[in-house]
């Protein structure tokens, strides 16, 4: 097993858990790519491009790199508004932008949970403890849309992994993940897993080219005997230089070459 995959995702992904770490990391990290090309060509100064190049790429890469996994029962879940969410093996892949890189999130990393956020809870595994006891004001059973609730009507249910980035102005800084629940109407998250660090896949391993002995290679063979003369006195002593012989080429040759 992998040392850099934890536990509760190899019991999760299976065989597919290494494939299932990288592809992560590439989205986001090519959403951290995009985001500072953006906001080395932008003029504007309040942020906003930026903001709207992550917002809209961390969750398109993500699908992308998934589905390009192929695994099967991989699907694209529309989440009834302008983004799709991924669902490898029945989890429901949710990323969640940070700055404060705190990794003992307790709360959801927002100023205010949407009500399309509760829905995604609720449609998972983490949501059925809503259908006992549903939060004041918020009736579950009657308010998931239609996409959600085919979520929650499955057996067994998704479950929902996090994957909290940290990026800001330096870039993509460190990821975490792990599969969570929400206990609260204002946002109050507990961890059903491990917070476990997410990190780039390895390299892959340079191959060795093997040792090539055989006659088809191109120095192979014995080295050519060139026989060697003397030069004859008469043409020592003349100023006369060899036929193969050249003149060293002079700076104003030089400069008349680039000119040309």
């Amino acid at each position: 097993m992998d040392g850099s995959i934890p536990a509760w995702a190899q019991s999760r992904f299976g065989e597919h858990a290494a494939a299932v770490q990288g592809a992560i990391w590439r989205a986001l990290n090519e959403t951290a790519q995009g985001v500072a090309d953006i906001r080395a060509a932008s003029r504007n100064k309040k942020g906003f491009a930026p903001g709207g190049e992550r917002a809209v790429d961390q969750f398109e890469l993500l699908v992308d790199e998934l589905t390009e996994l192929a695994i099967e029962g991989t699907e694209v879940v529309s989440t009834g508004s302008w983004y799709d969410l991924p669902l490898v093996l029945n989890t429901l892949i949710y990323p969640v932008h940070t700055q404060d890189g705190d990794e003992d999130v307790d709360r959801w990393p927002r100023r205010k949970l949407s009500k399309l956020m509760k829905e995604i809870f609720a449609s998972t595994a983490s949501g059925r403890r809503w259908v006992a006891e549903p939060f004041s004001g918020f009736d579950v059973e009657g308010e998931l849309r239609a996409s959600l609730a085919d979520l929650a009507e499955r057996d067994p249910r998704p479950r929902l992994v996090l994957v909290v980035y940290e990026l800001d102005r330096s870039g993509l800084k460190r990821v975490w993940w792990g599969e969570a629940e929400l206990r609260d109407d204002a946002g109050a998250i507990r961890w059903l897993t491990d917070r476990s660090p997410l990190v780039a896949p390895l390299p892959a391993a340079v191959a060795l080219v093997a040792d090539e002995t055989g006659d088809d290679r191109f120095d192979a063979g014995d080295e050519p005997d060139l026989p060697m003369a003397g030069r004859p006195e008469a043409e020592r002593d003349s100023e006369q230089p060899l036929t193969t012989e050249q003149a060293d080429e002079t700076d104003e040759d030089a400069a008349e070459s680039d000119e040309s």
